[in-house]
This record gives structure tokens, C-alpha cells and sequence, in this order.
């Protein structure tokens, strides 16, 4: 199997090793093979699957003839409520029309907006011409492909990174890749909540590579709730479109109506009144209100021209759900991560040769993230961290201490771990607890007391984790997985704590206020082998 062995079975080469095949991996590989560079892709998922820009609702925001740069940046800015890195908002408002458009020109259909585009393929549940569209522009281009590959450890000495160390999960054969540049492109974690929309996979595998690096994390306390998930059949992964909330009655099991009860008026209340929207509904389940631990959306008598979707989305809708002819279960989910490493404006990580794009990365969209801003965004930093990441190739000599890294980590991260086995592994259980302590102690209403009983019911759960061995290398990545989701449930649980104010996506309700005095970034990296507060930094001195 491979996970006993004391070095690695083969090294890997490239120019540039970019890890995650998302939308700013995937543009990343696209960007450093045209720049005349050779990009190997390798992702834990089969190439352009299992990721959130293949489930995206599809909306790219950017600067339009009715909605001009300094209107993007301002509304970045505001959502963000002013906790964004300016030099990183600029950047992106500046580059993203050409791109979504370059985007469009590579055959991806979309339909016009006042703010952008809105792309949406076959399913009901994502974008998929956001991935497919990109992925054949790779292949066109002769970008390699390494699928079903658990990156376990950046190969990092004295301020540089000089590749990854990973492992297939299906073989176990171990890997050693050599880059003189890396790109993490990984995602952020919201698959680690329960519930969440989020691709499974999505487990702040990125976070961790970071932070055993000795990267910051910035922002882990500001984490987006989605309040408009189909919530029936034991599925909470279909997002209904925003315009179902203003059109159809929200109840409770007393008939009550929500939109009333909360005075949410706003239109639309799903994107404008995202946080009230979904605090009220997480209130109202956490009371006992709900029904099987949702509320119900009511869409009976609706008008369906009044329904802003094309047709045959719109029909598709109507028998997938019969929104029509029964009430919705509804409920909040975990939707976006906004907090991660630390990156310039050219995406560029404290390491020298290391990068980072898309949702792994920490600060752009500041406490809460305006919508569309996502793909987009992603897709901006990873032309920007494979430009980066060129130049620094074109400025380098290569190193010798990759091997000697390489030999090192495959021994401390493998060597024994498959040594008689106390029975089967507890790791999928164990990454369901986190997922419910963070639901309910480091969701979406928070207090002092619920987070200190969270962090330490995450403590529990990572001491439990250090006690299991895996049998086979598809229970070595669950458990890798598991380890990955605790340490940053504890980042983001340590943040949220320290951090004694109302802002974004991140409420207090012992402290619903926001404070001025509270525009700073809180940086966590690992002290002891537990994510910790490290420093809190004035926006004016990031």
C-alpha cells in the first residue's frame, strides 16, 4: 500500500505544481502553461469535480457598463464591511472583466446582467460549463493531470517551499513532487459544518498545508451561511434561488410568518439580508420551531412568470421539488469560508515560491463575501499567482534540499502509521462531531460560552484523531481529512472568540454590536501543534 515504506515510490517534476483543480486552479494551469512554463494539476478529486466552482450557483460579479469599477469596488467594500485588503480588491476589480470575458470566449454559455454574468449548466445543483469549459482549454494546451491525490505536506526550509509530498488514495503509492513554484488553490472548508452546500471534499486541507508551513491564517472567524437550502430527502446541498424567499411565505411549525417576525424587508432578502436572514432561521430551529430541524417554504399560488428563471431551469425545478404543489423544507448551511493564508496583491504567501488563489486564501472579500464575488475572484488570482510564480522561476537557481526534505517528511508523516491497527478507524464518525459542535457552538449566532464548550469539545476530537491508524490509504485520507477539519475548526472557533464584536457573517449575540475599534485581522498559526492566536493587526498596518 505504499504506507509503510521509508521513502517515496517516485518524484514528480514541473515548473509549476498547482494543487486543487477549481476554477483559480484550473485558470492557474491554464495562465503558466501559455506563459511557456510546464504546470502538473493535481487534485484530491478526479480533475474539475468535486469542488466548489463545479456546484457554483454560476454568477460572476465584475464592472459592467451599468456597474462600473469604482461601484464594484465600493460594493466589495461595504459587504466586506471595510475589512478587506484595498490592494486585493483593486486588483481584482481591475483584471475580472477581461478574464470573464476571455472565459466566455472559450465557448462558456452565460446569460447578461446588471452586475456581471449568471452561467448555469444542466444541473440543478451547478455550473458545470465553469470547470468544463476551462478543463478543455487545459487539455488544448498540454496541461498534465494528476487526479486522486492527497497532498499531505508542503517541503518547506528556511522561508522556501521546494514542492509537496502526497500519496493516491486508491494505491497508497507515495509521491514526491519537485517545483521550484507551488500554488495552493485547495478551496476553503465549508464542507466541514454540518449542514453545508459544499462539495464533500472541501475540508480546509489548504488551511492546514499553511499553517504546518508556518503560514498565517487572517479572517477564520468569518465564515458565510447560505439561508435558502433545499433541506428534504436528508440532502442539504441544493441552493433555491434567492427570488423563492421574497415570493413564497417562510414559517415555522406555528404557522408564523419569518420574513415578519424578523422585520426582514429588504429585497432581495437571501442576498441583501443574507446574515439577518439566516440568524433568524438558525434562531427559530435552535428554538424548537422548525420541523425535522427546518422551516418551511411556501411557493404554493405563486405566479411561475413571476419566478425570475429561464424556462427550462424553471421546469426542471418544478419536478425536481415540486415547489408548486407542497411546502419546502428549508434551512441555513454553511456556504463560504472568508478567512485563510495571508497573500499580497500578487499572490504571493510569507514563503518564497509558495502562492495561493480562490477560497484558501484569506482577506479579499473582509467579513463577509458580496455575491458573485467567488468565481470570479478565484479566477483573477490564479492568472495573477501563475504570473507570479513565473517570474520567480525566471529568477531563480535550483535547490538540492528537496531530497533531503522529501526523505524527511515521508518518514515522520508515513513510517508506521499502518502498525497493528486498533480496529476500524473512528474518523468518519469523529468528522461528523466537528461538523455538529460547529453548528451549534461556532455557527452562525455565537457566545462566549458556546465557543469555549466548542474549542474544547474540538480539542477532545483532535487527541481522539491522533489515536487512529489507517488500513488501507482511503482511510488515511478519511483520517488526514478529519485532522485537516479539526485544526480548522479550531482556528476558526479561536478567531470568533477573540474576537468581541458583531461584523459580517460573524455574530456575537453577547456582543451584536459592531465596534470600530474592531477593524483588525486576527492571525492564527500553530503554536504546539494547535492553531492559536498569533498576533491582531490594525487594517491600516496589514
Amino acid at each position: 500500500m505504499g504506507i509503510l515504506q521509508k521513502k517515496a515510490d517516485s518524484t514528480i517534476y514541473s515548473d509549476v505544481l498547482i494543487i486543487g483543480s477549481g476554477i483559480a486552479g484550473l485558470r492557474a494551469a491554464l495562465e503558466v502553461s501559455r506563459l511557456g512554463k510546464r504546470p502538473l494539476l493535481i487534485s484530491k478529486s478526479p480533475t474539475g469535480k468535486a469542488n466548489n466552482s463545479n456546484l457554483a450557483g454560476g454568477g460572476f460579479t465584475f464592472a459592467t457598463k451599468d456597474f462600473d469599477f469604482y461601484m464594484h469596488k465600493q460594493r466589495t467594500l461595504q459587504t466586506g464591511k471595510m475589512l478587506n485588503r484595498r490592494d486585493a480588491v483593486e486588483a481584482f476589480v481591475r483584471m475580472a472583466p477581461s478574464l470573464v470575458k476571455e472565459l466566455l470566449d472559450m465557448g462558456m454559455k452565460a446569460s447578461m446582467r446588471s452586475t456581471g454574468i449568471y452561467c448555469r449548466g444542466s444541473s440543478l445543483v451547478g455550473g458545470p460549463e465553469i470547470t468544463s469549459t476551462l478543463i478543455k482549454a487545459c487539455q488544448a494546451a498540454g496541461v498534465q493531470y494528476m487526479s486522486g491525490i492527497m497532498v499531505t505536506d508542503l517541503l518547506v526550509d528556511e522561508g522556501n517551499c521546494y514542492g509537496a509530498l502526497g500519496f493516491q488514495k486508491r494505491t497508497g503509492e507515495i509521491y514526491g513532487f519537485k517545483s521550484d513554484a507551488v500554488i495552493l488553490a485547495t478551496g476553503g472548508a465549508g464542507a466541514i459544518f454540518i449542514p453545508n452546500d459544499n462539495a464533500p471534499g472541501i475540508t480546509g486541507d489548504g488551511y492546514v498545508l499553511g499553517l504546518e508551513a508556518g503560514l498565517d491564517l487572517i479572517d477564520m472567524e468569518f465564515v458565510q451561511f447560505y439561508p435558502l437550502v433545499y433541506a428534504a430527502s436528508g440532502t442539504t446541498r441544493m441552493i433555491l434561488p434567492s427570488s423563492f424567499a421574497d415570493l413564497g411565505r417562510i414559517l415555522n411549525r406555528s404557522g408564523e410568518d419569518i420574513k415578519k417576525k424578523y422585520d426582514l424587508r429588504e429585497k432581495p432578502i437571501a442576498i441583501v439580508s443574507r446574515d439577518r436572514f439566516a440568524q433568524a432561521l438558525f434562531r427559530e430551529i435552535m428554538l424548537g420551531n422548525g420541523i425535522d430541524g427546518a422551516l418551511l417554504l411556501d411557493m404554493r399560488g405563486v405566479d411561475d412568470e413571476l419566478i425570475p428563471l429561464a424556462l427550462p431551469l424553471r421546469e426542471r425545478f418544478k419536478r425536481k421539488i415540486a415547489y408548486h404543489s407542497k411546502p419546502l423544507k428549508i434551512m441555513p448551511a454553511c456556504h463560504h469560508t472568508m478567512g485563510g493564508i495571508l497573500t499580497d496583491s500578487s499572490a504571493r504567501t510569507a514563503l518564497e515560491g509558495l502562492y495561493a488563489a480562490g477560497e484558501v486564501v484569506g482577506g479579499i472579500h473582509g467579513a463577509n463575501r458580496m455575491g458573485g464575488n467567488a468565481l470570479s475572484e478565484s479566477m483573477v488570482f490564479g492568472v495573477l499567482a501563475a504570473r507570479t510564480s513565473v517570474n520567480y522561476l525566471d529568477s531563480i537557481h535550483s535547490s538540492s534540499k528537496f531530497e533531503i526534505l522529501l526523505e524527511r517528511k515521508v518518514r515522520d508523516r508515513f513510517f508506521g502509521l499502518a502498525v497493528q491497527p486498533a480496529g476500524p478507524s473512528k474518523a468518519r464518525a469523529l468528522k461528523r462531531a466537528i461538523g455538529e459542535i460547529l453548528w451549534e457552538k461556532v455557527g452562525i449566532i455565537r457566545s462566549e460560552k458556546f465557543l469555549q464548550q466548542g474549542i474544547k469539545g474540538i480539542d477532545k476530537i483532535l487527541n481522539d484523531i491522533s489515536l487512529q491508524f489507517a488500513e488501507n490509504p482511503r482511510e488515511l485520507c478519511t483520517i488526514i481529512e478529519c485532522r485537516n477539519a479539526a485544526l480548522t475548526a479550531r482556528s476558526i472557533a479561536v478567531a470568533a472568540l477573540e474576537r468581541k464584536e458583531s461584523r459580517g457573517a460573524h455574530y456575537r449575540n453577547d456582543f451584536p454590536e459592531e465596534n470600530e475599534d474592531w477593524c483588525k485581522h486576527i492571525h492564527i498559526n500553530m503554536v504546539e501543534q494547535k492553531p492559536q492566536i498569533n498576533k491582531i493587526v490594525p487594517i491600516d498596518n496589514l
